[in-house]
């Protein structure tokens, strides 16, 4: 009696176990998952040091926080989540924010890049196969152009150096196409700003690198 019990509970939790991956397989994911993001918060830049010829006058000079704001455009490639339960994907992420020196250099900086993500989708449904919600994670890196300009004094400029990034966040459909993101960013790029007066031409140094905190909406194709 026990024998035949034990042998219909393995027969139900196999047949459980068949019907759950064939609903998984009824699941059709398309290979690309296409995405425009706009996002906006607010940026955290850190303390810098600023050099003159390789001499540093400043140490641990405080760079103003300001709001952050910015557009993606992005894939997903979710060929590899049989194997390896996420996917893979690439974005284009512009970032604009202000870490002026308190009363003295009005500084804007541009970030723009191309990040490498992965992402785990959870809540997977025929509805929803991209899921209901996923984290994420990336790194990437291209360049960061920062203009400035000294208010009252005519010397102003732009510098573009390479950046790089990092992230982390999350985001939720609340539509099939339409979803709600929260992420956190981390932008780095070293500087030389050059002062004009007159034939003389100074070149500062500085780093500029922020914590971004940022949230927005994402419509998926």
């Amino acid at each position: 009696m026990r024998k035949n019990s034990l042998g219909a509970l393995l027969t139900l939790c196999i047949l459980g176990l068949a019907a759950f991956a064939q609903a998984e397989d009824d699941v059709r994911v398309r290979p690309f998952d296409f995405y425009i993001s706009g996002f906006g918060g607010y940026s955290f830049p850190f303390k810098t040091d600023l050099s003159f010829s390789g001499t540093t006058l400043v140490n641990d000079l405080e760079l103003d926080k300001s709001p952050s704001f910015g557009g993606k455009f992005g894939m997903w490639f979710t060929a590899p989540r049989k194997a390896l339960g996420i996917d893979i994907g690439t974005e284009i992420d512009v970032t604009n924010f202000n870490p002026n020196t308190p009363g003295t250099v009005d500084l804007n900086a541009t970030y723009f890049g191309i990040q490498v993500l992965a992402r785990m989708p959870m809540g997977v449904t025929q509805d929803l196969p991209n899921g209901r919600w996923f984290p994420y994670i990336g790194v990437g890196g291209g360049g960061q152009r920062l203009a400035f300009e000294v208010p009252g004094v005519t010397t102003e400029g732009r510098h573009t150096a390479p950046a790089f990034q990092g992230l982390w966040g999350a985001k939720m459909f609340v539509t099939k196409h339409i979803a709600l993101f929260g992420e956190g960013k981390f932008t780095y790029a070293s500087h030389t700003l050059e002062f004009q007066s007159g034939p003389f031409v100074a070149p500062f140094d500085m780093t500029v690198h922020a914590l971004h905190g940022v949230g927005g909406l994402s419509v998926h194709f």
